[in-house]
């Protein structure tokens, strides 16, 4: 049961009088001094300890932040904005600032979380198929579904086909897959653009798939193939990159290699945005109709002739157990990409005029919430670390971050004496008030826009903006990091981590043994067979080749220290 203040106080004073009695000293009385303080200490004390949910929170953080595990604290809102290009192709960098007003007044801003190209290039139809057998039907394979993804705009040239939203029936394989039609493409092709799929909330399944599934851009012939095979990387607040299967230059990584932005794994709208590679000139495929799609796109548009014409054609494969993609697709948006409220806050500290503690959260006073430091830099140019870093450097400067206070622990000038100043450079939110802003009124650009005849606004509502991270989200966090999944030990653990790199994979087999390395000594070695489903890839021998290289990558900097891994990998 929490003592009252009161209770508090006179257990201080009960206390004070019992260390006098040990040095000789009777006295009932209690210098007013020594009683204002007593108070104003009691006081701390219950506001500390009344809390007890916050107070195991901190503890917890503190430890995990001893541990070597990253501490989270407030989180952003993330919003997805799509822009409007009417003139020439423009580059939206990562971290432009996006103003706008939520709805309980005010001015706020976001931050774009990484960099996308916008041009002219818009969406002509997107096509959903369905197998039924990927609908959990047993027995012998029935023909699949075509048809038009309804509810979404459509451009006046789509239209004048006259379309029917109904179901064509068709035989593309067991696999439910998702078809893109672009179209209106200018010179830069599709280098940098930015597409999100907008998802209902029930396709759990769809929005996980999405993350890992591949893309493929149809050839010229129409084929699905591996010169057009795209792969999906995690990229800046839970998004992805698509990476060629076969390597090719990316420049969009390139232009944000540079950019300071604050490190956020995930966000409300993550694994729902994705930035397309720069597309060298032999890959800039044209094709009328994807192989197997020009019959039953004939019967989906009463009037084909005006549909049927040269495009770019994306693919995305599923796996099939999916919710039907009619209903859980329901848009799918160019020129789009996510942004968090988020901002970088810069001052300097002196430390003999502001301390060593200064507060950096709403909660003891500043403006808004800690999302994660940024930088901060000594006198002597030296970064500090956090307290518990391992480091060599000696008089390197160190940093706390606790209950919503920064402290400081000034490094070493080069002659031995203290820094006497710090500069401190913090990501801050708004946290929970960032999800006010709703749909469209996240309208204009800080600092001008990119080109001229470039407009930008939020198609969906900002969400998931947090003060902090709950007692039980932390507890659950800390669970996870103490299993051994981030260091594979068991045949469960190796298991466990493979199917997760790839969703093809359906089995994994664990064989260690001795091998001689190449000096003769003899090495621990795990050979690992995994088997996949030919027909889930697009070019099965070239992925085969790419999936063996990145799974022993994978897997090297996550076995023991002495053990070798050796993949092979064999068709189901």
């Amino acid at each position: 049961m929490n003592s009252s203040a009161a209770e508090i106080d006179l257990k201080l004073r009960d206390d004070f009088r019992r260390y006098l009695r040990e040095y000789g000293i009777e006295s009932t009385l209690i210098d007013p001094v020594l009683a204002v303080l007593f108070r104003t200490l009691s006081s701390q004390i219950h506001a500390m300890s009344s809390d007890t949910d916050k107070l195991r929170t901190a503890l917890l953080h503190e430890l995990l932040e001893g541990l070597g595990f990253d501490r989270p604290y407030a989180h952003p809102a993330q919003a997805i904005v799509r822009y409007a290009c009417l003139g020439e192709p423009a580059y939206i960098a990562a971290a432009t600032e996006l103003t706008g007003e939520p709805d309980n007044g005010g001015r706020m801003s976001f931050t774009t979380d990484y960099g996308i190209s916008i041009s002219s290039a818009r969406v002509a139809a997107v096509f959903v198929y369905e197998s039924e057998q990927g609908n959990g039907q047993r027995g012998p394979r029935r023909q699949g579904s075509l048809r038009l993804l309804s509810g979404m705009h459509l451009p006046e040239e789509t239209l004048r086909a006259e379309p029917t939203y109904d179901a064509v029936s068709v035989d593309l394989g067991v696999y439910p897959a998702i078809y893109i039609a672009l179209e209106n493409l200018g010179p830069a092709y599709l280098s940098g653009h930015g597409i999100f799929l907008q998802t209902s909330f029930e396709a759990t399944l769809l929005n996980a798939q999405l993350e890992r599934d591949n893309w493929c851009l149809a050839s010229n012939e129409g084929r699905f193939g591996a010169c057009g095979v795209l792969r999906p990387s995690a990229s800046h607040g839970g998004q992805q990159s698509l990476r060629w299967l076969q390597e090719a230059a990316d420049l969009i990584t390139e232009k944000d290699s540079e950019v300071e932005r604050p490190r956020l794994a995930g966000g409300f709208w993550r694994g729902k945005c994705f930035v397309l590679p720069s597309v060298p000139a032999d890959r800039r495929f044209l094709c009328e109709s994807p192989v197997g799609l020009e019959k039953p796109l004939r019967s989906i548009f009463e009037r084909p002739a005006l549909f049927i014409r040269p495009r770019a054609w994306l693919r995305i494969q599923l796996d099939a157990r999916v919710e039907p993609l009619h209903a859980a697709l329901t848009a799918v948006h160019l020129h789009a990409q996510s942004a968090s409220n988020v901002g970088c806050l810069n001052q300097t500290v002196r430390f003999a005029e502001h301390g060593t503690t200064i507060p950096v959260s709403v909660e003891t006073g500043g403006h808004s919430l800690l999302v994660a430091p940024l930088a901060i830099t000594g006198e002597s140019g030296i970064s500090y670390l956090p307290e518990f870093h391992p480091s060599f450097t000696p008089g390197q400067g160190r940093y706390r971050l606790n209950q919503g206070y920064l402290t400081l622990l000034p490094g070493k000038m080069a002659n031995g004496s203290d820094e006497t100043v710090a500069n401190v450079r913090l990501w801050m939110t708004a946290g929970r008030a960032g999800n006010q802003m709703s749909a469209t009124r996240l309208h204009s650009f800080a600092k001008g826009a990119p080109a001229r005849n470039v407009t930008v606004e939020n198609i969906t509502t900002a969400a998931g903006g947090s003060n902090g991270e709950s007692a039980d989200a932390a507890q659950q966090r800390f669970s996870e990091a103490l299993l051994s999944r981030q260091r594979l030990i068991t045949r469960a653990d190796l298991e466990l981590a493979l199917r997760s790199f790839d969703r093809r994979i359906t089995g994994v087999g664990v064989a260690p043994t001795l091998a001689r390395g190449p000096r003769g000594q003899l090495r621990r070695l795990h050979q690992i067979t995994v088997t996949a489903l030919r027909e889930r890839f697009a070019d099965p021998e070239e992925e085969k080749r790419i999936l063996i290289v990145d799974l022993e990558s994978y897997l090297a900097d996550r076995v023991p220290l002495d053990v070798d891994v050796r993949v092979e990998v064999a068709w189901s």
